[in-house]
């Protein structure tokens, strides 16, 4: 069973160009890695200083390995904290309505 890990990112004071560059980038590699459950979730405080990422993996290396391929990766820190557990609400489909 794969265990959870809590990703702190620490974005640069200011952004260059170069790293308004990279955003696009990031936000498309993310996308895909939600898409197949190995971001649980990701989250930018609203001073866009700070991105939280709790991500699925079998080890801390398979995690730096994850976060090595993030096109920022070189502009920021990152600190990992693997939990002992993480809750969260369960995501639902809308019920369906049958005419």
């Amino acid at each position: 069973m794969k265990d959870i890990y809590l990703v702190h990112i620490t974005l640069p004071d200011v952004f260059s160009q170069a790293f308004y560059d990279l955003i696009q980038k990031q936000r498309n590699h993310i996308n895909e890695l939600l898409e197949r459950q190995i971001i649980i979730s990701y989250s930018l405080d609203m001073e866009r200083k700070n991105v939280w990422v709790f991500i699925s993996a079998n080890s801390e290396k398979e995690v730096r390995n994850r976060l090595n391929s993030f096109p920022i990766i070189k502009e920021v820190k990152v600190i990992i904290h693997e939990l002992a557990f993480h809750d969260a609400a369960h995501k639902a489909l809308p019920d369906l309505i049958l005419n």
